[in-house]
C-alpha cells in the first residue's frame, strides 16, 4: 500500500522474540495505521467487485429485459466499499495534518464535517506560509480531487435505492403505463391499433440502446471513482510523508514538531 514508509514500521526482531521493542507507538501512529490499512482493505474488496461487476456487463447487455442481478448486485457492493474506502483516506488525512479523530476534527467547524474541507485548509495553509515544494505540490492537487469524490459519494444513496429496487421500478413504469392508458381512453371498448413489426422492432431497438447506455455509464462510474481513489491516495501519502519528515513544521494544522 505505502508508496513511501509506513508511519509505523513493524519492529519484527521483538515480534520474533529477538530483542526489545525500541518504540512505543503513538496514538497518531496508531490512527494513521489503522485508517490506512483499512483504506487498503476496502480499495481490494472494491476491485474485486468492479471485477465481478464487469465479468457480468455482457450477460447484463443482452438481456434488457432481464433482472441482470449479479450485475447490479456487485455493482452496488462495489459502490459501498469505494465510498468506505473515501471515507478512510480522509481519515487518514485528517490524523496526520490534525491529530484529531474524524468525531474531534468534526466538532471543531460547522464545515469541517463537509468532505474538502480538510483537503483545502492544508492547501491554504501552505500556500500562505510557503512550505517545502514538495509538500505545497501534493497537498494542492487535493481539493479538487476531493470535490469529484464528494460527487460520487453523494450519488451513492440514489444508486443504491435504484439498484435495490429496479425489478419493483420496471413493474411500477407497467403499471402506470397500463392506467395511463385506460384514462386516455384505450380501453377494450376502444378499437386498438395494431403496431406494425417495423415499429415494434424500433422499440425494441431503443430499449436495447438505452440499456446498453445504462450499463457503459454505471462501469464507467464504478471506474472514475476508484480511479480518483488511487490517484488521490497517492497524494496523500506523500502529503503525510513530507509532513512526517518535518520538512514544514505546522502547529496550526498539529503535524509532529
Amino acid at each position: 500500500m505505502w508508496q513511501t514508509n509506513p508511519p509505523l514500521e513493524t519492529e519484527w526482531e521483538y515480534l520474533f522474540g529477538n530483542g526489545p521493542v525500541k518504540h512505543r507507538p503513538t496514538e497518531k501512529e496508531e490512527l494513521l495505521t489503522v485508517a490506512g490499512h483499512d483504506f487498503e482493505g476496502l480499495m481490494k474488496a472494491g476491485r474485486l467487485s468492479i471485477g465481478l461487476t464487469l465479468l457480468h456487463q455482457s450477460i447484463a447487455e443482452k438481456t434488457p429485459f432481464g433482472d441482470n442481478h449479479y450485475f447490479w448486485l456487485h455493482n452496488a457492493d462495489a459502490v459501498l466499499q469505494l465510498n468506505m474506502a473515501s471515507d478512510r483516506i480522509r481519515e487518514y488525512f485528517i490524523a496526520a495534518f490534525f491529530n484529531e479523530t474524524l468525531e474531534s476534527y468534526k466538532k471543531k467547524g460547522k464545515k469541517n464535517s463537509w468532505y474538502v474541507t480538510p483537503f483545502i485548509q492544508v492547501r491554504d495553509e501552505c500556500n500562505n506560509k510557503q512550505p517545502d515544494q514538495r509538500l505545497k505540490n501534493a497537498a494542492g492537487e487535493l481539493p479538487d480531487i476531493a470535490a469529484q469524490i464528494f460527487r460520487y459519494r453523494e450519488t451513492r444513496n440514489v444508486i443504491v435505492h435504484e439498484i435495490a429496487t429496479k425489478l419493483g421500478e420496471t413493474n411500477k413504469q407497467l403499471i402506470k403505463k397500463q392506467r395511463h392508458a385506460y384514462d386516455e381512453g384505450s380501453s377494450s371498448a376502444q378499437e386498438r391499433v395494431e403496431p406494425s413489426y417495423e415499429d415494434l422492432r424500433n422499440h425494441h431497438l431503443q430499449i436495447e440502446s438505452n440499456h446498453k447506455v445504462e450499463i457503459a455509464n454505471t462501469v464507467t462510474r464504478l471506474k472514475d471513482w476508484y480511479n480518483s481513489l488511487v490517484k488521490f491516495s497517492s497524494f496523500v501519502f506523500e502529503s503525510e510523508y513530507w509532513l512526517r519528515r518535518k520538512i514544514v513544521p505546522n502547529q496550526n494544522a498539529g503535524a509532529d514538531q
